[in-house]
């Protein structure tokens, strides 16, 4: 647990924009290609912030409008709204996060449901929140409950339900060494799906170590099994995350290999395995560029009435360069492909986006 340096109340405002020229290719992701079309993209974000000795507050709106030349169905006003609150006691720390989310299916769900052909207003609104107990100066433990609320605007004839998801988990952290530490954490979570009247609940038990050979090395290994019961049946298996990170002052990489219990707009709980690979370099004082990659596959356990299975690959492979031409505005070019196949069709569906942006970002002012 670590203090908030500050010993009186400060308000602390920041901001930033973004307009961009963009081009996408079979947007949809159909299978027989679909159409190109160039749009524009423009963005603003307001960054809020309280502290205070033990307290810190933040509220983090966000605005994006989208408009496209060819097809005027994939316009979009999407609103985010991020809030965190944390406090910091003698021998504990609570945190407390609310979202609310705007957007739509052709943002939050492709390479996750499979449903990417049309575009549904989708809103979400998530409250989480728990405490971590110092018991002694080496062994922590916590507690942590989430609810998520997903609705989705005109959902005829698309597959899409609305949803509620619920967890709860419970932590322990035991540092072994300076560099070294172990966690056993369990969670328990349920899907609850009105229109269909069905629950699905889900279990897990994970063991962690994380591991920092050097200052700027990080190793986080865990794994555990998992449990999911629903009105179709049952289902076991194994759940798991392996992550590696090295950094320097100039550069960055990461490789993240997970599986995970997670819910889609179909009503359904999947089994995703991912495969992240990234990095990000500072190539001189102004210019810097990033290249991730990255492989999703999206399996249903136990499909309600009335829902298909559907086993979803996903992979997608983005470059961006990045270069500030002033102390608070820099030029961006984007280029992305990605790639989606399915357990029950015969042909994949591919994409391909670029973009050009000028971004600028204000700097922090106190109030």
């Amino acid at each position: 647990m670590v203090p908030i340096p500050l010993s009186a109340a400060d308000w602390r405002l920041g901001s930033g924009a973004r307009i961009a020229t963009t081009y996408a290719d079979n947007p949809r992701m159909h299978e027989d290609g679909g159409i190109a079309t160039a749009g524009a993209i423009g963005e603003f974000n307001v960054d809020v912030r309280r502290l205070m000795e033990r307290s810190e507050f933040t509220l983090t709106p966000r605005l994006r409008s989208a408009r496209y030349r060819e097809d005027k169905s994939l316009d979009t006003n999407d609103a985010f709204v991020d809030t965190t609150l944390r406090f910091i006691g003698e021998r504990s720390e609570w945190n407390a996060a609310a979202n609310f989310t705007r957007d739509t299916t052709l943002t939050s769900e492709l390479g996750s449901t499979g449903i990417v052909q049309s575009n549904r207003r989708r809103e979400n609104i998530s409250i989480s929140g728990g405490p971590t107990f110092a018991l002694t100066e080496r062994v922590n433990a916590g507690l942590q409950a989430s609810w998520s609320d997903i609705h989705y605007a005109d959902t005829d004839f698309t597959g899409l339900v609305d949803y509620e998801y619920r967890t709860l988990s419970m932590f322990s952290t035991m540092s072994a060494a300076a560099r070294s530490r172990f966690t056993l954490s369990a969670q328990g979570g349920e899907l609850v799906v009105p229109d269909f009247g069905t629950r699905t609940r889900n279990a897990t038990l994970r063991l962690g170590w994380t591991y920092q050979p050097y200052p700027l090395w990080t190793t986080t290994l865990s794994a555990g099994p998992s449990y999911v019961d629903a009105q179709a049946g049952a289902d076991s298996g194994v759940v798991f995350e392996a992550d590696f990170q090295r950094r320097s002052e100039r550069w960055r990489f990461n490789v993240k290999a997970d599986r995970e219990l997670t819910p889609t707009g179909r009503g359904v709980l999947t089994r995703r395995d991912r495969v992240l690979v990234g990095a990000q370099r500072q190539l001189s004082e102004y210019i810097s560029g990033s290249i991730s990659a990255q492989w999703i596959r999206n399996q249903d356990l136990l499909p309600q009435f009335g829902v298909s299975f559907y086993e979803v690959d996903y992979g997608s492979v983005a470059l961006d360069v990045a270069w500030r031409f002033a102390e608070h505005w820099r030029l961006a070019f984007a280029v992305n492909g990605a790639a989606q196949s399915y357990e029950t069709r015969r042909g994949d569906a591919e994409n391909y986006r670029t973009s050009l942006s000028i971004v600028w970002t204000g700097s922090p002012r106190s109030l």
